[in-house]
């Protein structure tokens, strides 16, 4: 019976212990915020934000977070629709898939030099979100980490970053211009997928494999730069743009070293330009 008992409250403090906070008891009992609140303060010595720490709250406008935050959750702001401001403390490292996803108020946002991955989601769906600055050592934007963010207009992609997953600016309409680093190794199919205001595309100076579809519902799209000597092959061989929009290989001008013309001319896909 006592074996029996010592089991039964060593289970209860081991249950106590791996104990981790849901949405409401970390923002009301760690925090004290309360549903109503416009303002959130995480407080000092808070080293984690738990997944979905704060989804669905739709009164909270502005979040303080401390210094010596290490991780934000998963989804931890999801569709905190009023959301407009928040720094991200330097002490960051790591930012959980989709945790600022549908927050529709965010209008900027800056990633502390800590983060080295964008995860998927991120920002997506965050529609006034006009301008966002990306650490130098970044090294991997995941996929849809900025779709659907209708107001984004520009960003720059630092020279480290290896990869960017798939439709990571997916119906970004405000976006006019975009220039690849030549250390990406990895760019996925439909990256700019329906970017209506694309002008100008710049991609990396390197022969590495591009992705199906990268530019399809890119209407206004009317340069795109390619500085690698050698021409880069196509995923599965599909082209840049949807069958249907063929015209584009005429309207939209390829400019690429002039000494590998004649490579690009013979190459599948950038003949179609030439």
């Amino acid at each position: 019976m006592i074996r029996c008992l010592i089991a039964t409250i060593f289970l209860l403090v081991s249950v106590i212990n791996s104990y981790s906070y849901t949405r409401s008891d970390f923002a009301v009992s760690v925090c004290g915020t309360d549903a109503a609140d416009s303002v959130a303060v995480v407080p000092a010595g808070v080293t984690a934000i738990p997944d979905f720490a704060f989804a669905d709250n739709a009164n909270i406008r502005n979040v303080i977070l401390p210094e010596g935050l290490e991780t934000i959750g998963e989804y931890a702001f999801l569709g905190c629709t009023s959301l407009e401001s928040l720094t991200l403390p330097s002490s960051l490292k790591t930012i959980g898939e989709g945790a600022f996803r549908e927050c529709t108020a965010l209008e900027s946002l800056t990633i502390p030099s800590g983060v080295t991955v964008v995860p998927r989601y991120l920002c997506a769906w965050s529609t006034s979100l006009e301008s966002v600055s990306l650490p130098d050592n970044l090294k991997d934007i995941a996929s849809h980490a900025f779709a659907y963010c209708a107001s984004l207009q520009r960003i720059e992609i630092p020279s480290g970053v290896k990869h960017i997953g798939s439709n990571v600016f997916s119906e970004c309409h405000s976006l006019e211009e975009i220039e690849l680093p030549t250390s990406i190794e990895e760019l996925e199919s439909y990256a700019f997928s329906g970017c209506r205001s694309l002008r100008k595309a710049v991609l990396p100076a390197n022969d590495k494999l591009l992705g199906e579809y990268l530019f399809t519902g890119c209407q206004a799209l009317q340069e795109i730069i390619c500085q690698s000597r050698k021409p880069a092959p196509f995923d599965c061989g599909t082209p840049f743009f949807d069958p249907s929009e063929s015209a584009l290989y005429t309207s939209c001008r390829l400019i690429v070293p002039a000494s590998s013309r004649h490579l690009y001319r013979c190459s599948p896909v950038w003949s179609l330009f030439l």
